[in-house]
């Protein structure tokens, strides 16, 4: 194990996982600077400038930790050239200076230490969803999408749900309007105005003031699990594998089949955990299909047949599949 990675079970884990709002963290000879807590979900990060300027200040004789666990997608962001510059201004080399985080980078004379986000999830979600029972029929709906964050896969998902299929679905979409950037606002008028007219549409209540913990996300005080089929999973990152979340990580121990808005390759990964997904009975090809407007279009097509079939029939078929997928779960839960 890097002495870095040492370091960070040793002295900091414990303490991110109680409070992650520490930025820059001293300890011992070691900087350690959480990007989880200026990351915004456009994949830009808050104040670079002056992040920069404190680890300048403070990094003379440092170690350096880098920490990207809980969604920022380094690439996308200034994260990479944060460290590079970090890395040249100290001197740094792959002993004094390492990252870890959820995607497979490389990065010069730093060493990744990338740390999968199905297991993360698994172990983390556990004490949340370790009660729930793995549902039997009948179900008297078809559908459920939980919705926090609205963003435009989203927005799309829960509109063509409400249009198409609104008596036989849950929906919960807690935003009001939609995520966007005003440079594009153009492009997504129709998008926007329904947003602003129709949302949020509400399950059971709002989450107050946007605060919210794994109970309140996950927890089945507040999801009716028993009473639907399946699950319409919208990740936070449908561009790429690396952080495949609670969102659809859940759905493997609770016993819910799932379509899900992500990545290509998501359900591919899922399958190289161990797990199994629902071919044949739910076309899955849309997995495969790199173009995101022809994915979602692809998901909403299987939604459509699904509609149209016995989901009580399917589920008890389906039950072998659910049952391996909670017993491979079960492996991962203390897998740090």
């Amino acid at each position: 194990m890097h002495p870095l990675e040492q370091f960070f079970w040793q002295k900091i884990a414990t303490q991110l996982y109680h409070d992650r709002f520490e930025t820059i963290l001293e300890v011992e000879d070691v900087l350690v600077v959480n990007f989880d807590c200026v990351f915004e979900r456009d994949y830009s990060i808050r104040g670079i400038d002056q992040l920069i300027y404190q680890l300048h200040k403070r990094g003379h004789g440092k170690r350096f930790l880098f920490l990207s666990e809980d969604g920022a997608i380094l690439e996308y962001s200034s994260a990479i050239a944060a460290i590079n510059n970090i890395r040249d201004c100290f001197d740094l080399n792959a002993d004094t200076c390492a990252v870890i985080c959820r995607e497979s980078i490389s990065i010069p004379d730093v060493t990744v230490i990338v740390r999968e986000a199905v297991p993360y999830w698994c172990r983390v979600l556990y004490p949340t969803v370790k009660d729930i029972a793995i549902p039997l029929v009948p179900f008297s709906k078809k559908f459920a999408v939980w919705f926090h964050r609205g963003t435009f896969y989203r927005l799309a998902m829960a509109r063509y749900l409400k249009e198409n299929h609104r008596d036989t679905s849950y929906i919960s979409y807690q935003e009001l309007g939609m995520l966007h950037d005003r440079a594009l606002a153009d492009y997504f008028s129709d998008e926007l105005a329904w947003a602003n007219t129709n949302t949020p549409i509400v399950y059971d209540q709002l989450f107050p003031n946007r605060v919210y913990d794994h109970d309140m996300i996950v927890g089945a005080g507040r999801k009716p699990y028993a009473d639907y089929f399946m699950e319409i999973v919208v990740e936070t990152d449908c561009l790429t594998t690396a952080w495949i979340t609670e969102k659809t990580v859940k759905n493997l121990y609770i016993g819910k089949p799932f379509l899900v808005m992500s990545g290509a390759g998501t359900l591919a990964k899922l399958r190289s955990f161990g797990f199994k997904t629902f071919n044949p009975w739910i076309d899955e090809t849309y997995d495969t299909i790199k173009n995101n407007h022809e994915r979602f279009h692809a998901i909403t097509q299987e939604i459509n047949k699904l509609a149209n079939l016995d989901l009580n029939q399917m589920h008890k078929e389906l039950l072998p599949i659910l049952e391996h997928n909670r017993e491979v779960y079960g492996q991962y839960i203390n897998s740090w």
